[in-house]
């Protein structure tokens, strides 16, 4: 059998059943604002990139956050152009509750000038009423556009389990 035919699922490989393709919802929207990168070669000849994240704005279903300012996004730019990223923030919501988001993944340039991203996401928060971000698993996508050195938008969309 070959990886890609579309019969493979985890039976093949002894599994009872199989849980089937996830399904994705739209969890939330950001905007992070960002500061000056930080640029430059190490000493291992790789590119390190760092994006200070000053501010910016998240939306979810019944919640709005301000994304604090302290947080980065780190980078390693790889041999094609793309970036490896990993970006650390915090929002905080109306209500007050901190909520940790940890969002790693791939950035690729395109033709435009933009990169376009993939990324798995975890959201830390207390226990509470908005628990339930803490719990889900996120795949992400992102968009850095062109000519805009200071904004990232994000979709994060939860697997629900």
């Amino acid at each position: 059998m070959k990886p890609h035919d579309l019969d493979i699922d985890m039976t093949s490989l002894g599994a009872t059943t199989t849980l089937g393709e996830p399904l994705l919802r739209k969890a939330c929207v950001i905007r992070a604002d960002l500061g000056p990168a930080l640029e430059f070669v190490t000493v291992q000849g790789h590119v390190r990139s760092m994006f200070p994240i000053v501010g910016g704005e998240a939306r979810g279903i019944g919640w709005r956050g301000r994304i604090l300012p302290g947080g980065a996004d780190f980078a390693i730019r790889l041999p094609d152009g793309s970036y490896a990223v990993e970006a650390r923030y915090c929002f905080e919501l109306e209500d007050g509750t901190p909520v940790m988001v940890t969002n790693a993944g791939k950035m690729v340039p395109q033709a435009d000038g933009s990169f376009k991203g993939r990324t798995r996401a975890t959201l830390e928060t207390p226990d509470g009423p908005y628990r339930r971000l803490g719990d889900a698993v996120y795949f992400g996508t992102a968009l850095a556009e062109a000519d805009d050195v200071d904004h990232v938008f994000i979709e994060l969309w939860e697997a629900p389990i």
